[in-house]
């Protein structure tokens, strides 16, 4: 009976035309993972890494904590998920990376060109994070007490207090508040990692921070050990960088909820501020961080699925990895608001006032908890060794989706791949120079909010589901998920591809350049011309998808239509390629037949 079930006619949304002219098959000589655990867990590491356990938290926080779940959590469910399949069940089929997979609608070719920007913008800047992490890691390795609780060392002030005095302080809130008290965690990231220059882009300063500059150079290094050889060396990787991690999340997560004040920091996680939500950025935000911790639009998901064996079963794969990775974002966010609670109660503050939101949050909170257990450099160390194996998930992950780029297209990069990936890496590690500079935060803000911001990913989003949902048609793409996997999926994926997703992306973009304002974090108002330049970096991956599709109209023969319809025509093998429909054209929906996860 289920069987019959399955056989039967998916929703069917609009169609687009096919074309049996000119197609070009599908190359089949493709690595492989070696089995189905490394399918799973290699995904597993793309999508849950330092956008669950870094990122989210911060972003949560600075947009108002309970407040951000809600538009978070609509956009899990309307793009989330359905891109998350999109993408990997698009990689499985074409066994090519994001560029060349998109073949199947050649008018938008420009997505995956657009991806490749923003991968290669992400790759530049993200592994910052994992030289902070390397940075922190290097420090738990002390028989004495760990260099951010101490404030006897040449970086600190005088306003520093330890947090054990704090705790034992006599004194009120107010008290408190007006004694002008910093943390030494807080004046060692600010002052020691990042030496913060205090006049912004004004003062970017010189490369004198050799432990940040070594610490990147070593995070290189581990990256390109992780990816010269392919799956070869990839899927021996994972099975430690994705488990791991999170047996070191829950250890965290209890320790929290131990320290007094822990209910005050996750009541303000879990309680929604409603006005919050008329704010463009906090949809943008969420928006964008749903596509940080999915890792869509970044390339590596078609990179990943295209590795996968063509008839392994994506659809549920990919449902429980979404599962996976929004529990992940939801128990690292636990984990830091029940620090930040205990923070806010020993400071005498509120808990949106205790410390300064930002990159810098985990970096803050995480290791104050741990440094209040036994052994507090086991655990630290502990703590940092699992940033370093999510970074290294998320970097490794994020650039070898990007190099599938050349290597689906340059002979030359899969024959020398190992030179290669060399010759990437240290010219990445140079432009990555930059954000250790005194003035390199400031720089990362500008590539976090325009080069790999919101905007850039909600773009591409929209055209990625119109181009699946529409210029190739869902009904259609449907018979590709069905000849891979052996049944049609649920037909909400197609409602998401054809409507639900398109209309909540643009809808929030246009919300968002309504009430655009030019970017700040905290009382740093950023000049002109650096908002110009992160709109010249946003435009960069924005102007793809259109700049592709002009060109492949152009470059064909023929009236504007004609052009178009050629435009459109899959240049692949797939599924029902001898009938020719109509582009757009409306059918009858027919009533779908539930299809189980």
């Amino acid at each position: 009976m289920e069987k019959q079930q399955q056989e039967k006619e998916p929703f069917q949304p609009p169609s687009s035309i096919s074309s049996s002219e000119n197609v070009v098959e599908k190359s089949e000589e493709r690595e492989e993972w070696k089995n189905k655990t490394e399918t799973f867990l290699s995904a597993l590491g793309a999508v849950v890494g330092l956008g669950n356990i870094w990122r989210f938290p911060y972003i949560t926080y600075q947009y108002g904590g309970g407040a951000f779940l809600i538009p978070y959590l609509v956009f899990v469910v309307c793009t989330g998920f359905p891109m998350f399949f999109l993408e990997t069940s698009l990689g499985q089929y074409t066994r090519a990376g994001c560029l060349a997979a998109w073949e199947i609608a050649p008018l938008m070719k420009g997505v995956g060109l657009g991806a490749g920007v923003i991968t290669l913008y992400s790759s530049i800047y993200y592994i910052t994070v994992m030289a902070w992490a390397l940075n922190y890691f290097f420090h738990t390795f002390t028989t004495t007490d760990l260099p951010w609780t101490r404030c006897d060392q040449w970086f600190n002030t005088n306003s520093c207090i330890t947090y054990d005095k704090l705790i034992a302080m006599n004194a009120t809130a107010s008290e408190k508040r007006e004694m002008n008290i910093t943390l030494p965690i807080q004046e060692f990231w600010h002052k020691y990692v990042l030496r913060r220059s205090e006049d912004g882009l004004d003062s970017i300063g010189g490369l004198d921070n050799w432990p940040m500059i070594g610490c990147l150079f070593l995070s290189w290094v581990l990256i390109y050990f992780c990816i010269f050889r392919g799956t070869k060396s990839t899927g021996k990787i994972i099975y430690f960088t994705s488990i791991f991690p999170f047996l070191t999340l829950l250890i965290i997560l209890v320790r929290g909820c131990m320290l007094p004040g822990a209910i005050d920091g996750i009541a303000f996680y879990l309680k929604p501020n409603i006005s919050q939500l008329a704010r463009a950025e906090v949809w943008v935000q969420a928006g964008s961080q749903v596509c940080y911790s999915y890792a869509i639009c970044f390339a590596v998901l078609v990179a990943y699925g295209s590795y996968s064996a063509k008839h392994s079963d994506c659809y549920k794969r990919t449902f429980y990895l979404s599962i996976s990775c929004s529990a992940t974002s939801f128990i690292g966010g636990f984990a830091v608001f029940a620090v930040l609670g205990n923070m806010a109660k020993v400071l005498g503050m509120d808990v949106k006032d205790c410390v300064r939101s930002g990159p810098g949050l985990a970096f803050i909170t995480y290791p104050t908890a741990l440094s209040l257990m036994p052994l507090p450099q086991f655990w630290n160390g502990c703590f940092f060794l699992m940033l370093i194996l999510l970074a290294v998930d998320s970097q490794f992950c994020c650039l070898e989706g990007g190099l599938c780029i050349f290597y689906d297209r340059y002979k030359w990069t899969r024959k020398n791949r190992e030179l290669f990936v060399a010759i990437v890496c240290f010219c990445l590690f140079l432009f990555g120079l930059l954000f250790v500079t005194p003035g390199g935060i400031y720089i990362f803000e500008i590539f976090n909010n325009y080069a790999v911001g919101g905007i850039s990913l909600l773009w591409l989003v929209t055209w990625q589901s119109i181009g699946i949902g529409w210029v190739y048609g869902a009904r259609r793409y449907y018979d590709i998920i069905k000849e891979m996997i052996g049944y049609y999926p649920s037909p909400y994926m197609s409602i998401c591809f054809c409507y639900v997703c398109p209309a909540l992306t643009s809808s929030v973009t246009l919300f968002y350049m309504i009430n655009y304002t030019p970017l700040r974090v905290d009382s740093y108002v950023y000049p002109s011309w650096a908002n110009a330049l992160g709109w010249f970096l946003l435009m960069s991956s924005f102007l793809c998808v259109p700049g592709w599709a002009i060109f492949e109209i152009y470059s064909a023969e023929g009236s504007f239509m004609e052009r178009f319809r050629h435009a459109c025509k899959p240049r692949i093998s797939v599924p029902g390629a001898e009938k020719t429909e109509h582009l757009i054209a409306m059918t009858e929906f027919q009533k779908p037949v539930p299809v189980a996860v």
